[in-house]
């Protein structure tokens, strides 16, 4: 019975932050970009019998290519109906991070066979805002950070108790880890290498290189198109990174208005070490643990070289964000904050090791003030990024007047051939009308429109003679006519946030 309420008891905090999660996308329907590639992929995988196509993918793009993303959540998507999943879109995400927050508490009721502070550690990871709002659409991102966690830990747990069942856990959360998110892995890549020089221990790399050779070998070689196109993505990036945030048209104005997120990532870009940790306030409690470890204050009653594990697990991330925010020639490889996600796990077990610790102690009204103050904190920054970034945003929103558009293209005689205006709206665009985009479906093809992404190197009328194009969508508070070099006479349609534009 006892064993019961302990599970039960785990579900708890989950729902809670599942509900948390969700009710932005309660009140903004069509927020996200990448959940458009998302419901293609999934309408993609469901015309093909639910099994990875190795046919090219034609309808709707000019630039063609084959599908070489991880196939785990566009699979699992396609058991959904086209129309069921435009509905629950938003809310499967959470789901996935609602399982890492249950995997967090068994892993800490592991560690300390104490379930009031696996609690906590559920509790304060519930909390975290950049978690927040990463689940704030559909991505496969947090399904991956769940893997990497069941990866990772166990990898952790062996090398101090060599216990075949971690070994075989980790082992196989790596594999499924491969073909669910291609970040994740090129994180593993790096703390292995890390744990490699600290500690002259191969397991980590091993069992990379090993779950590695597992996935090509069960995938049939399809893995090493997956790992083709990564490259390729992070090559594209190397010879663009100036233009990682470049306005595609202005460029690199400083005078141009952003949208919060931009202005966001241009914070953490300037003031790094400190703005990270108010990505994530739990951050300092790791940073704490090893601050006491190499004065040599041994504070905590349990297993204190575990704990110090996962604190350089942390540790190792948050200077990795730090680097990669602060170098652009680091940009290929990835936004710097989001290497912070990858250590959210044990970032919360030592925290919530250390609060209830010192609870215990002649600090324990210090420890629950400052426990309140950046829980406070962090639901304050969540709640209003919730409002600002998700319910109130139209950058990166299927508005009522960008229906409207799509359902004026759709009743055009032609067949229309489009470029969009910011790019990040083609599939979109594409998903929602009955037309050819100009957007590429795989990286290394996005090197074909080097004269329009992620900068315009040519007039408008130059890209349409070169790709035959008949059609402009465009946001028309990222850009306007005059930019363009086109006249008014030219707009064919016109609602409150785009206009189509005949070229």
């Amino acid at each position: 019975m006892m064993l019961f309420m302990i599970y039960l008891s785990a579900l708890f905090i989950p729902i809670l932050g599942f509900l948390l999660q969700i009710y932005p996308r309660l009140l903004n329907k069509y927020y996200g970009l990448d959940v458009w590639v998302k419901m293609i992929e999934a309408d993609i995988f469901r015309k093909n019998g639910h099994h990875i196509p190795m046919e090219k993918v034609k309808e709707g793009f000019m630039l063609e290519g084959y599908f070489v993303y991880p196939p785990a959540l566009p699979w699992l998507l396609s058991f959904l109906s086209k129309k069921t999943l435009l509905r629950v879109q938003g809310f499967i995400s959470p789901i996935f991070d609602a399982v890492h927050n249950i995997l967090i508490f068994f892993i800490t009721y592991q560690i300390t066979g104490k379930f009031e502070i696996a609690l906590v550690a559920q509790f304060i990871y519930a909390t975290i805002p950049l978690i927040i709002l990463e689940n704030s659409y559909l991505t496969p991102r947090s399904l991956g950070y769940m893997l990497f966690t069941l990866a990772f830990y166990p990898l952790i747990a062996y090398s101090i108790n060599p216990n075949i069942l971690f070994l075989t856990v980790s082992f196989i959360g790596l594999v499924v880890c491969f073909f669910s998110h291609k970040f994740p892995i090129q994180s593993f890549l790096f703390i292995s290498i890390f744990f490699l020089i600290i500690e002259r221990n191969p397991l980590y790399i091993l069992m990379f290189f090993t779950a590695m050779g597992t996935a090509l070998v069960i995938s049939k070689g399809y893995y090493y198109k997956i790992l083709e196109e990564h490259i390729a993505n992070i090559y594209l990036w190397s010879i663009n990174f100036r233009h990682r945030f470049s306005h595609q048209v202005r460029q690199n104005n400083s005078k141009i208005k952003t949208d919060l997120v931009s202005y966001i990532y241009l914070v953490l870009s300037k003031f790094t070490p400190f703005s990270l940790l108010g990505v994530n306030l739990w951050t300092l409690g790791p940073l704490a643990f090893l601050v006491f470890k190499i004065i040599n204050i041994d504070f905590l009653p349990i297993s204190n070289f575990l704990l110090f594990k996962l604190s350089l697990w942390a540790f190792f991330f948050y200077i990795l964000s730090i680097l990669v925010l602060s170098i652009k020639y680091l940009t290929p490889i990835g936004e710097g904050q989001r290497y912070m996600e990858m250590a959210l796990a044990p970032t919360v077990i030592v925290t919530a090791v250390i609060f209830s610790h010192l609870i215990r102690t002649d600090f324990k009204l210090l420890a629950i003030i400052i426990l309140a103050a950046i829980t406070f904190i962090n639901l304050a920054i969540s709640i209003f990024l919730q409002w600002k970034v998700v319910i109130k945003d139209k950058d990166r929103t299927m508005t009522k007047g960008m229906q409207e558009g799509f359902k004026y293209i759709n009743t055009l005689k032609f067949r229309p051939r489009i470029i969009c205006l910011p790019q990040k709206i083609a599939y979109m665009v594409l998903y929602n009308t009955k037309s050819e985009v100009l957007v590429d479906f795989q990286p290394r093809t996005a090197a074909k429109i080097a004269d329009v992404y992620p900068v315009l190197t040519k007039s408008i009328k130059e890209i349409a003679r070169k790709y035959n194009l008949n059609l402009l969508v465009l946001k028309k508070d990222y850009s306007s006519l005059k930019d363009l070099g086109l006249k008014k006479n030219s707009v064919l349609y016109e609602t409150e946030d785009m206009e189509v534009i005949k070229i």
